[in-house]
C-alpha cells in the first residue's frame, strides 16, 4: 500500500543517490526512508522514487525501507491531486495509475513532458511543444497554449516561460489566453499559491507580487529551490547544504542539512 504524503513534507536525495531522506521538521532531523534513487515525487497520490537500479517507479508504504513497484520505467512522471501519471518511456502515451499494484490506464497519446499540480495535469506536444490540459471529467485533452522553455503548476494556476526565456506568462484559466506577468527568467518554481523565478544574471530567487511585472527578491542564488505553504527551501549552488526560510517573506535562513543531490516537497 502506498500512503499519501502530507502537504509540505520535504525529501532529499543523498549526493551519491544511494539514499532518500525525509525531513522531520519538529525534531530538526532527517530520517532515511529508502535506497538508491534517481528522482522523488510526492503528493496526495503518495511518495514515489525512480529506482537507480532499474529505473522502475517504487511507492513508499510509510515505513522506512518498505517500497513496492508501481510502474515500469517512464520518460516522465507527474502528480496532480491524488493522481499519479506516467509518460511512456518512448513518449508514445500518457497513463494514469489505478492506485494499486502496477495497474495503469492509458489516457493520452504522444507527449514530450508532463507537468502536474493542483491546477491539473498538463502535457506538451512532442513535435511543436504546444501545451494541453487533461480534462478529468470529460477525459479529453484541451489546447491551452503554445510552446515554452518550461512550465510550472501551482494549486490554482499554470505558468509558462517563453522559449527564449525573455517573458513569463500566466494562463488565464480558460481557452488559450495568457497574461504577461514578468520579464527574463531562468527557471520557474510554483508553490501552492505563489510563483517564483530565478533571474538569468545572478540566479536571484524572486517572488511574483501578483501584479504584472512586479517581483520581490527572496533569496540569493541556489542550485534549486522548493516551496510549500509555510517554507521555502534552498539547495546551495555547490549542493553542500539545504537551507530553510519562512514563506512569509522573512529573510531568515537556517541550515537544516548537509550535502544533497536534489530536494522535493510534497504538494
Amino acid at each position: 500500500m502506498v500512503v499519501a504524503s502530507a502537504p509540505g513534507t520535504l525529501y532529499s536525495i543523498a549526493p551519491d543517490h544511494r539514499a532518500v531522506y525525509q525531513w522531520q521538521g519538529r525534531d530538526m532531523a532527517w530520517t532515511p526512508i529508502g535506497g538508491p534513487t534517481e528522482r522523488i515525487l510526492a503528493g496526495g497520490a503518495g511518495v514515489f522514487a525512480v529506482s537507480a537500479h532499474d529505473k522502475r517507479l517504487l511507492g513508499y508504504s510509510g515505513t522506512p525501507g518498505n517500497w513496492t513497484p508501481v510502474s515500469e520505467p517512464g520518460a516522465d512522471f507527474a502528480i496532480s491531486g491524488t493522481r499519479l501519471y506516467r509518460l511512456a518511456q518512448d513518449h508514445t502515451g500518457v497513463y494514469r495509475w489505478n492506485g494499486t499494484g502496477t495497474s495503469w490506464t492509458k489516457i493520452g497519446g504522444p507527449a514530450g513532458r508532463l507537468y502536474g499540480g493542483g491546477a491539473g495535469l498538463f502535457a506538451t506536444d512532442p513535435r511543436d511543444g504546444r501545451i494541453f490540459r487533461y480534462d478529468t471529467a470529460r477525459e479529453i485533452w484541451t489546447y491551452v497554449g503554445t510552446d515554452g522553455a518550461t512550465f510550472a503548476v501551482s494549486d490554482t494556476r499554470l505558468y509558462g516561460l517563453s522559449p527564449d526565456r525573455s517573458q513569463v506568462f500566466q494562463w488565464d484559466g480558460t481557452g488559450s489566453d495568457w497574461t504577461l506577468i514578468g520579464g527574463h527568467a531562468q527557471d520557474l518554481y510554483a508553490g501552492p499559491a505563489d510563483l517564483f523565478a530565478t533571474s538569468p544574471d545572478h540566479g536571484t530567487f524572486l517572488r511574483y507580487a501578483r501584479t504584472p511585472q512586479f517581483w520581490d527578491p527572496v533569496s540569493e542564488a541556489g542550485a534549486e529551490f522548493a516551496v510549500t505553504a509555510d517554507h521555502i527551501y534552498r539547495l546551495a549552488p555547490d549542493h553542500s547544504a539545504i537551507y530553510q526560510a519562512p514563506s512569509n517573506g522573512a529573510a531568515t535562513w537556517t541550515k537544516i542539512s548537509g550535502p544533497a543531490a536534489t530536494l522535493i516537497t510534497s504538494r
